[in-house]
């Protein structure tokens, strides 16, 4: 899997540069302006044309969809990740898929200086999850208990056709097999125009004015200065609650998690005791663990799916809660990449993953219901080896490589 290329302008100066689909702060290589880029929904691309200069150009959408796919079944979770795109509106007149162009292609953001006319989606973003699953699901066993979808990013491909006595594809120059010009001109008459304009938020702290700093896919930024953290929300940077784990290790490395509190339908589940009988732990509750929360821990950080499942099923039951002080950490911070949201999405499967016996979870899986109360963002250390983070005192260890190459998930 690839990130996608998309040309781009600073908005301080106007020097062209090049993002990554998953790049969020840009820094200008001209005038050294720093911006994090937000869109209320979703992003929305356009991709290059061939077309002649007299040719009016129509864009029609497809949905792409990149990201990791859960299915829990009896006994089981099976993972997959997914890139594909597809029509966002049902037409046997335009290709069915964008195929390989959005990684042959170097797109651009669809703003109001793109000339051309939109064709207006008809398939939901939901409806682009429903399809997604059906898809997928001819292939599994019965029954499905539960699915999601995790860490995803979603996006509006636009790609340029012109029509003469025939609707042609803009990139190749070449008539579309089948495409009917009556068609085209029915989807016309709710043409849209581009007016989907990009966000570009400073990057100063709002408590002290000092830079933001960040790696160009992080969803969060840090100031040094003051020492805090901070995400977009509606527009604006917004605080964000932090804590860290104190280490006496020397050069410690540490990892974003979100720790979520949550109230659980179907199995009761509020409390570090009640964790030990869920997870049929071989420990005994001691005084105090009826009163302790317990918290669902989540990778804030994008990692293979098998092993996301296991590092948050892993790290939730061992509950870490000694040594947290609020702040930021001294030392180096992987950066965060899985939204909140997404975490939530998959608190499901992160209870699937160490409730024992299998069994007992199976059978309410399909009425049991999460919801999110509250959450932070905790960096816990690890130490640091020639090919691993490792974590002896809960025997949990990541492979650095397995890190690097989440870039592209």
């Amino acid at each position: 899997m690839t990130n996608f290329i998309i040309e781009h302008q600073c908005p301080q100066c106007g020097a062209p540069a090049e993002l990554e689909e998953t790049d969020r702060l840009f820094r200008c290589g001209f005038c050294r302006t720093a911006s994090y880029l937000s869109a209320p929904s979703f992003f929305r691309y356009v991709l290059p044309h061939n077309a002649p200069q007299d040719k009016e150009l129509v864009y029609f959408p497809y949905w792409r969809f990149k990201g990791m796919l859960f299915s829990c079944l009896p006994g089981q979770i099976r993972n997959r990740f997914v890139d594909l795109s597809q029509q966002a509106i049902s037409s046997d007149h335009f290709p069915f898929s964008l195929g390989f162009r959005s990684q042959t292609q170097k797109l651009r953001f669809a703003t109001s200086d793109i000339h051309g006319r939109f064709l207006k989606p008809e398939l939901p973003k939901s409806g682009l999850i429903d399809a997604l699953n059906d898809r997928f699901n001819a292939n599994l066993p019965k029954p499905i208990l539960h699915q999601a979808q995790v860490g995803e990013t979603i996006s509006l491909l636009y790609a340029p056709f012109y029509v003469t006595e025939k609707v042609i594809d803009a990139i190749l120059n070449e008539p579309v097999d089948g495409g009917s010009t009556e068609e085209t001109e029915k989807l016309l008459q709710e043409a849209q125009s581009p007016n989907w304009p990009i966000q570009f938020l400073a990057t100063l702290c709002p408590h002290c004015g000092w830079d933001l700093n960040g790696e160009r896919d992080a969803l969060i930024l840090y100031c040094q200065n003051c020492q805090s953290v901070w995400w977009p929300k509606q527009g604006r940077f917004e605080r964000l609650p932090t804590v860290y784990e104190k280490t006496s290790l020397q050069s410690p490395v540490f990892l974003p998690f979100w720790r979520i509190q949550a109230d659980i339908t179907e199995l009761p589940l509020s409390s570090y005791a009640d964790l030990i009988r869920t997870a049929n732990l071989p420990r005994v509750a001691q005084p105090g663990d009826e009163e302790r929360p317990f918290y669902f821990w989540c990778p804030a950080f994008k990692v293979h799916p098998k092993r996301f499942l296991a590092i948050a099923g892993h790290l939730t039951a061992a509950q870490p809660r000694d040594g947290l002080e609020t702040g930021l950490p001294q030392g180096d911070m992987h950066h965060v990449n899985l939204p909140l949201q997404e975490a939530v999405e998959a608190l499901k499967l992160i209870l699937t993953e160490f409730v024992r016996p299998r069994k007992r979870i199976d059978d309410i899986l399909s009425a049991l219901q999460i919801k999110a109360r509250r959450f932070l963002l905790a960096y816990l250390p690890f130490e640091e080896g020639p090919h691993e983070l490792v974590r002896a005192d809960m025997r949990l260890a990541i492979s650095k490589s397995t890190l690097n190459h989440a870039h592209n998930l």
